[in-house]
């Protein structure tokens, strides 16, 4: 072993100098070649980074620590085909206070856009609360907020006798953004 002062907890770089046929491999830790046990998915050439976890007897045992990505990957969009032909997308909104808080499950919200060529974008904003259900939806104005601001009551209705929660539904109308250029 290089002389290193291994205790559980520390982390150390390695690379992988070469991989044998079975689980077993090479790698060099302060450029000293060792004999380790190597997940299936290391190759030779890869530089890992390496926690020790038990130093007892003759044995290390090491593990691999996975790179947390540097970014969230973005929310997904599911498309649906609606009848006319037409697709509809439906994308979550990222919410702002979820990066590395732990979620309350008492409480939860979620952000959508369901978009259509004949509603244009609908967003919904979901919050469930202990005894709670709120919904805010934002629609293009004009026919398409008053149909939506008609059918709230029904809404709050449907979703308090299946949740068994008061529930509020809110109806704005869309801000759309105009570019005007002279």
């Amino acid at each position: 072993m290089p002389d290193l002062l291994l205790r559980p907890g520390t982390t150390f770089a390695a690379r992988v100098a070469e991989r044998g046929d079975g689980r077993h491999g090479i790698i060099t830790l302060a450029g000293v070649p060792l004999v380790a046990e190597l997940p299936d998915e290391v190759q030779a050439g890869d530089t890992l980074k390496l926690l020790v976890a038990d130093t007892r007897g003759e044995k290390v045992v090491m593990r691999l620590v996975q790179e947390q990505p540097s970014a969230p990957p973005p929310p997904p969009t599911v498309t649906i085909s609606q009848p006319d032909g037409s697709q509809a997308r439906i994308s979550r909104e990222p919410d702002e206070d979820e990066e590395g808080e732990e979620r309350d499950r008492e409480h939860a919200t979620i952000g959508l856009t369901y978009a259509t060529p004949r509603l244009g974008a609908v967003g919904l904003r979901l919050e469930l609360a202990p005894g709670l259900v709120r919904v805010r939806a934002e629609v293009t104005a004009g026919r398409i907020y008053e149909l939506a601001d008609d059918a709230a009551d029904d809404l709050r209705r449907q979703i308090s006798s299946r949740t068994g929660r008061a529930v509020e539904v809110t109806v704005v109308p869309r801000k759309d953004h105009v570019d005007a250029y002279a």
